[in-house]
């Protein structure tokens, strides 16, 4: 695990220990500026949620990019205890929706200004869920009929290693079944997301929504 801080936190327990799940550097810095500037916090960089089960540092919010998506369960591994705040630069009504019933505390978009996150941060603090003012739209605007949220565990988990790369033999031979199994769940989960052709897939995992 990679300390985006390496000094401990203060004595007095005011400082907040917060994770950040994502490998792009630029991140780093932008959250140091957003987060470290103005919270007395400690950030920690992980590349996946599973790397705070080993974390000693009691984390109080776990920031977790669109790009890493569960295949089931809760965002976070159980015995983290913080709270899981998801973030994007594109959310979309589906992805939005879809995060939110897995657990997402906040939601929070770099459309919107740092002050905007910060206020929805707080809110989440304070014990409340939140979303920053272009997720509260993605989220009234949401399509009830399609979208990440409708896919069954079994979907997901599919999906995910189509999305890695994995012939619908390949899957199948994985998870036990025929591929004929695999290619019908395959047809649902294009149905679900609302596509037509695999190199449609990424984006809509990662976005919710269907390439042009």
């Amino acid at each position: 695990m990679e300390h985006g801080n390496s000094s401990p936190p203060e004595a007095s327990g005011e400082a907040l220990y917060f994770a950040i799940c994502e490998d792009r550097s630029f991140l780093g810095t932008l959250f140091h500026e957003w987060l470290e500037a103005r919270f007395p916090c400690r950030l920690l960089r992980v590349s996946h949620p599973s790397e705070l089960r080993t974390a000693e540092a009691p984390v109080r919010l776990v920031f977790v990019s669109t790009r890493i998506s569960p295949a089931e369960g809760s965002i976070l591994p159980k015995r983290c205890k913080g709270d899981p705040i998801i973030f994007d630069d594109n959310f979309t009504p589906r992805t939005a929706v879809w995060w939110k019933e897995r657990g997402a505390k906040g939601l929070l978009d770099f459309r919107d200004s740092p002050e905007e996150w910060l206020h929805c941060i707080h809110q989440v603090l304070e014990g409340r869920s939140s979303a920053t003012p272009t997720v509260n739209l993605a989220l009234e605007t949401q399509d009830s009929k399609h979208g990440l949220q409708h896919l069954s565990p079994r979907e997901m988990q599919v999906a995910q290693m189509l999305v890695r790369g994995s012939s619908a033999q390949q899957v199948a031979k994985k998870l036990g079944t025929t591929e004929g199994t695999i290619k019908n769940q395959r047809k649902a989960i294009y149905q679900k997301l609302k596509i037509v052709r695999a190199t449609q897939l990424p984006w809509a995992m990662g976005n919710g929504v269907g390439s042009p």
